[in-house]
């Protein structure tokens, strides 16, 4: 019996599996880690096409078990090394190919570049630290995957690639707050009727413009501020009604502090609203038209904090009660490594240190050293 971290590198495998727990590693990335890459792709490319097309490559599926693994090895007992075999291996014959200009084009090493993206944002221990993986630089592949999308004929598969990579480019550049680093194609900026899937998808195209404002050369422009915040109304107020939530009360408990319950239909509608929401909280914070200093500062402050709270609610309401699209808890844990500071109300941080806390236990991510941060920020280990 041979694991698949034995076989030759880039060829089919040995099919069906001959070890047990590499069919547990199997399912548990179809049942449980695919819907990172699938949270807006209603044809879950991630989780059927990969691993269709990882029985013919050994390295993307090595890429499939080492990001299993590895989530497994962070949310339960499960030996850490494991995963680190997988990985190695996956590692030693993609780095080759991807100084190969033609390779770059192959749709596997582009699946597995991106799997093997995320197993290395889940080995970050702090939140805003530059990963110090050997994939983050990997622009060919962010290239290639724009290159591919770009010729929108292609197949869906290259676009669900594409996005994949920009979601991943977005959280770094909303973490290490640096310019956004992909072309963002005007298509995706319309507002013409659409799926689902597209509507929700206009909202991630949105974020990285805003990402690029907040985190660019133009911070300071009013005429760009004034026109990405008329975007985001728009997007409110054009999107289909089946992003309506079928339930809503302002909060779960009644206690008027406690998160609001909001409950969508499908996943393009949850992560539709979670990167809307996100995007409407960086705009109020980046507000070029707030006074600098003097005493409507202050007020100003105020109100873009009550706002900001707001926003941060909604987020993470949204996450608690759609728990089965488990992706919408990271968009809300990204806002509370963000703004989480303004929150002065123990209660309130209390409320965001447990979500955080209860997402990493079951998901494996984000990381808790962010948190500890924070809890020093709230004044807490004074």
């Amino acid at each position: 019996n041979t694991f698949v971290y034995q076989q030759p590198p880039g060829k089919p495998i040995l099919w069906p599996l001959e070890h047990e727990q590499e069919a547990m590693l199997l399912q548990h990335y179809i049942d449980n880690v695919a819907l990172f890459f699938d949270m807006v792709d209603n044809r879950c490319h991630f989780g059927v096409h990969v691993v269709q097309k990882a029985k013919k490559n050994s390295t993307l599926m090595n890429a499939i078990l080492a990001l299993s693994a590895r989530q497994l090895s962070r949310t339960s007992d499960f030996d850490p090394y494991i995963a680190d075999a997988y990985y190695q291996r996956c590692f030693d014959t993609l780095i080759p190919e991807l100084n190969d200009n033609s390779a770059v084009k192959e749709e596997s090493l582009l699946a597995g570049t991106i799997i093997l993206r995320l197993y290395e944002e889940m080995n970050i221990s702090v939140i805003g630290t530059d990963p110090q993986g050997h994939l983050f630089g990997t622009q060919a592949i962010i290239r290639s995957a724009e290159q591919s999308y770009a010729a929108t004929t292609g197949p869906d598969f290259r676009q669900a690639i594409y996005w994949a990579a920009f979601r991943q480019e977005l959280w770094i550049s909303l973490m290490t707050q640096r310019a956004f680093q992909l072309h963002i194609f005007p298509a995706d900026r319309h507002l013409e009727p659409a799926t689902d899937a597209i509507w929700a998808t206009r909202t991630i195209a949105h974020l990285g413009d805003v990402c690029n404002f907040a985190f660019g050369e133009g911070r300071h422009s009013v005429q760009r501020y004034g026109q990405l915040m008329d975007e985001n109304a728009s997007w409110k107020t054009r999107r289909p009604d089946s992003f309506d939530p079928f339930f809503y009360r302002q909060d779960r408990d009644s206690s008027g502090r406690n998160f609001p319950d909001i409950r969508f239909h499908e996943k393009m509608h949850v992560m539709g609203m979670q990167y809307h929401t996100l995007a409407h909280m960086m705009l109020t914070v980046h507000d070029p038209t707030i006074p600098q200093m003097g005493p409507a500062h202050k007020q100003s402050r105020a109100a873009v904090d009550g706002i900001v709270q707001d926003d941060v609610r909604t987020l993470c309401g949204v996450a608690l009660s759609n728990p089965k699209v488990f992706p919408c808890k990271f968009v809300a844990c990204f806002a509370i490594a963000l703004v989480g500071d303004r929150f002065t109300v123990r209660e309130d941080q209390e409320r965001l240190r447990d979500l955080w806390y209860a997402c990493e236990r079951s998901h494996g991510f984000p990381p808790t050293a962010t948190i500890h941060q924070l809890e020093e920020s709230w004044g807490w280990h004074d």
